[in-house]
């Protein structure tokens, strides 16, 4: 819903980043054709007025027919009438000043009113909005805590409805608002009665899902009726105001007509007055069209305005073959201003940079702050060689910018995305898209850079892709879109076989029809980029230990390998969940062997440390995945208390052919055994490479070539045909 701030001086503040204060009024677009009206009447518009006038007061000489009265009297006529004129038009001047006074005073009143109820009014549709957006939830939720904490939500937002509701009928007016909360409150009544059988429909678990449903939409149907009540109510509320403002207008008019009668003094007051309130007013609306476009901070354009101007630019282009650009940029290092000395002194950073920045530009581009410390240019009919000449210059000028705070000397840098237009048609969203995602790839390659996209928007559509990915992992998180697999562990002697079935749980995900799977290599690289990693790998901890829990006493006889992404590994309360899991499932910790790639340990050695600590009490087991590929892993590895070390396929896949990978083996191998770890060698394809991992003395293996990665329902066929002990791993074969 389009939305329109109606901004008062005195009843409303507007915090810095332009969103607003607590009382300021939201009307629907109803009400935009008042916008003028609003501008007319802001309080302080009418300052104390300066009135000067002068005044000739001519005495009549006696005549015959106009006999001469006592001196005396003819002064105390001339005193009395000089009085009476000089009192009427100061009466006139006074009773104006006070009426007008009174006129803003009662608009800023009537207007803070319809802002608090048309807030509340707000309150109690978002109120109602989330009260449907929980049926809706609980209706799609199968585990019944959720649903409880969904249940909670529910209460909670009936609650804010109810509080709401009791400050309106406060501040209700007229008869026709009262009439519209009864309407509200009967519709209100009928949806009661709808959302307590709702709920015991869904907390009975004996309840048929299409009695469910049923309930779910009569409940939502009941609401919606709520949310069309009080959307009349809100535009009640906005006609009344306006009724109000109306009648409140007429009679000013009205004083203003008796105040011009009392004389020719009055009249020139009075348009003296309208004069300043005119001038005034114009002021008013220049200062409040600027401030709607610019940022209040740089004084430089805000988004809306460059997106505006952008837009324009597009239109034009549409009917002519001229070329222009757009640039956006965001600064590095920025944050560290603002941590070190506090957020005035970003402040003051971005106002001296803004200055640079428009010395550095042409008088034609248009510079915009657009976000808390990102920066957009328009370069109009600018080629793309001269764009990328100016992006440069901007660059420079951010590089070569230094802030002084408090003897401290700050410099920061810009990661800019440069993407030029005018030679085929493209959407405003598209362009913007565009030159964030070239701003994103400038930041990721270093910053400091310019980065163009190589092709026609491509990495608009790789983000948009991976955004369609981060969709896809969500969903399948909350519904159990993923398939557990596993791969068999095999020892390459006979005396480390301790009986146990060792495997590796892997991951794959449904395909939309739910037909085919997708391997980690296509969802793994947007889920690592969005921060959905740690989600997906409670998911796989939590899945994998219901299952070893559903094997009953067979579970003690494996040993399941479980990879641990790096975010998790260092986050207390993944601990914590991790322990909860085994508790609540009843798995023996020693059926679990966690897997930390060598990157993330040794780059994180604190928080794998913490990782291995939190979980090693218990008698879970630990293994350090992708061993060689990093620098300094021999140096670091006695720091880590893991248990089995396996050795990344890289040199495994050709240590039969490759003398040099086969040393590497060796040393990783003669080392971890000197630490008194287990080795595991990974992508093992054929025989021959097994042969030449037994000669080298590695203790286990793992590879297509031992027994290929199959679903864990089928591996559980197998091992409860062979009763889950010693013929289990034998039964499972590549």
């Amino acid at each position: 819903m389009t939305e329109m701030r109606i901004r008062f001086t005195k009843s409303a503040q507007t915090r810095r980043d332009g969103s607003p204060a607590v009382k300021v009024a939201q009307a629907p677009p109803l009400v935009r054709k008042e916008r003028r009206d609003d501008r007319t009447f802001l309080p302080g518009s009418w300052n104390d007025p300066t009135t000067r006038s002068d005044w000739m007061q001519t005495i009549k000489q006696p005549t015959a027919s106009n006999p001469p009265t006592r001196p005396y009297d003819a002064r105390v006529i001339t005193s009395i009438g000089f009085a009476i004129v000089v009192g009427m038009l100061l009466l006139s001047v006074l009773s104006g000043y006070h009426t007008i006074n009174r006129h803003n005073e009662s608009l800023a009143l009537m207007v803070r009113a319809a802002g608090v109820k048309t807030t509340l009014a707000y309150t109690m549709r978002e109120s109602t909005q989330g009260r449907i957006d929980s049926l809706r939830r609980m209706a799609r939720q199968i585990d019944p805590f959720d649903r409880d904490e969904e249940k909670m939500r529910f209460y909670a937002h009936a609650g804010k409805y109810l509080r709401a509701r009791q400050i309106l009928l406060q501040n209700l007016q007229t008869d026709r608002e009262r009439q519209n909360i009864e309407h509200l409150d009967a519709t209100a009544a009928t949806v009661g009665g709808a959302d307590a059988r709702t709920l015991d429909a869904l907390f009975d678990d004996h309840s048929p899902t299409s009695l469910v449903d049923d309930a779910v939409q009569e409940s939502i149907d009941g609401h919606l009726a709520s949310l069309g009540a009080l959307d009349t109510m809100v535009r009640t509320i906005h006609r009344t105001t306006q009724d109000q403002i109306d009648s409140a207008g007429r009679d000013f008019h009205r004083t203003i007509l008796v105040t011009m009668v009392t004389g020719i003094g009055a009249f020139t007051i009075a348009v003296g007055i309208a004069v300043f309130v005119f001038i005034n007013a114009r002021a008013r609306s220049r200062w409040l069209s600027h401030h709607a476009a610019h940022d209040g901070l740089t004084d430089l354009l805000n988004r809306q305005a460059f997106e505006a101007a952008l837009r324009l630019t597009l239109e034009h282009s549409a009917y002519s073959s001229a070329h222009h650009a757009v640039v956006m940029f965001d600064l590095d290092r920025f944050k560290l201003v603002n941590d070190s000395c506090g957020h005035p002194a970003g402040d003051a950073l971005l106002k001296e940079l803004s200055q640079e920045l428009l010395a550095c530009l042409r008088s034609a581009d248009v510079l915009a702050r657009i976000g808390g410390d990102e920066f957009g240019v328009l370069l109009r009919y600018t080629r793309p060689e001269d764009a990328e000449t100016v992006a440069e210059k901007i660059r420079a000028a951010v590089e070569g910018f230094s802030f002084l705070h408090n003897s401290q000397t700050f410099h920061v840098q810009a990661s800019i995305g440069l993407v030029s237009f005018g030679d085929q048609p493209v959407t405003l969203e598209e362009l913007m898209s565009a030159a964030d995602a070239c701003c994103y790839s400038a930041k990721v390659e270093g910053g400091n850079r310019v980065h163009q996209p190589t092709t026609s928007f491509e990495n608009t559509g790789r983000r948009s892709g991976e955004m369609r990915w981060v969709m896809r992992i969500s969903d399948a998180i909350q519904n159990d879109g993923f398939v557990l697999f596993g791969q068999i562990i095999k020892p390459l002697h006979r005396e480390l076989d301790d009986g146990r079935l060792t495997l590796e749980v892997l991951l794959r995900m449904r395909d939309e029809g739910g037909l085919g799977l997708i391997p980690p290599g296509q969802f793994l690289p947007a889920a690592e980029r969005y921060g959905l990693v740690p989600d997906i790998d409670r998911w796989v901890v939590r899945h994998t230990l219901d299952w070893l829990a559903g094997l009953g006493k067979i579970a003690a006889q494996m040993r399941v390998n479980i990879n641990i992404c790096g975010t998790a590994a260092s986050d207390p309360q993944f601990h914590s969940y991790v322990r909860e899991c085994i508790h609540k499932t009843g798995v023996p910790p020693t059926s679990l062997c966690f897997e930390i790639t060598e990157s993330i340990a040794i780059s994180n050695l604190a928080n794998a440390a913490a990782f291995i600590d939190a979980l090693r009490d218990l008698g879970c087991l630990f293994a350090l995945d992708d061993f060689g590929s990093g620098l300094s892993s021999f140096n670091q590895l006695r720091n880590l208390k893991v248990d089995y070390l396996k050795i990344d396929g890289s040199f495994i896949q050709n240590v039969d052919r490759d003398p040099i990978n086969r040393a590497m083996v060796e040393s990783i191998n003669a080392i971890g055994k000197k630490l008194g770890k287990r080795t595991v060698a990974e992508y093992v394809e054929n025989d021959r490479i097994m042969r030449i991992l037994q000669e080298i003395d590695v203790d286990f293996a793992q590879g297509f070539g031992l027994h290929k990665p199959e679903p864990l329902s089928n591996i559980e066929q197998t091992i409860v045909a062979a009763d889950g002990e010693q013929g289990a791993n034998d039964s499972i074969v590549a």
